[in-house]
């Protein structure tokens, strides 16, 4: 549920940056755009396509709008891999035990953008941090609970 809420929230947000050069519409071949990539599944929603795979073993996902262009990729990300100013920051706010991280992951949009986001929870909300490739650190969702 979680994964399908921060990418849900990656689409919303970024659904207005997809391009429709045509250089870009690597739907279906996905090899040129990961690399060797196995376990392929595809999924379909109202406004995106999603494609499942399996690169050097970790798992990542390619969304595609309905024109079959490509929006981004998203993959785990390791918390302390993050930049160094956003691991400040997070570590002095947004503290345990009062949050506890859900999950890190990293979305590469199709100007090659990079964008991590962390889901949290503390005991009256879920949280959902954007996170700049500069370390800088925004509130993307704050939802009650």
């Amino acid at each position: 549920m979680k994964k399908i809420l921060i990418a849900a929230a990656i689409l919303l947000s970024t659904s207005s940056f997809a391009t429709t050069n045509n250089d870009l519409n690597d739907k279906g071949n996905l090899k040129s755009l990961l690399g060797k990539v196995s376990s392929v599944q595809w999924k379909s929603a109202a406004n995106y396509e999603k494609a499942s795979v399996l690169v050097e073993e970790q798992k990542v996902d390619v969304y595609y709008n309905t024109n079959g262009d490509l929006i981004g990729t998203t993959r785990y990300q390791d918390f302390d891999k993050l930049p160094k100013n956003a691991l400040k920051t997070i570590t002095k706010n947004y503290t345990y035990p009062e949050y506890s991280l859900q999950e890190c992951i990293s979305f590469v949009d199709s100007s090659n953008e990079k964008t991590y986001y962390v889901s949290m929870v503390s005991e009256n909300s879920y949280l959902v941090l954007a996170i700049t490739e500069y370390g800088e650190v925004n509130v993307f969702a704050n939802n009650k609970k």
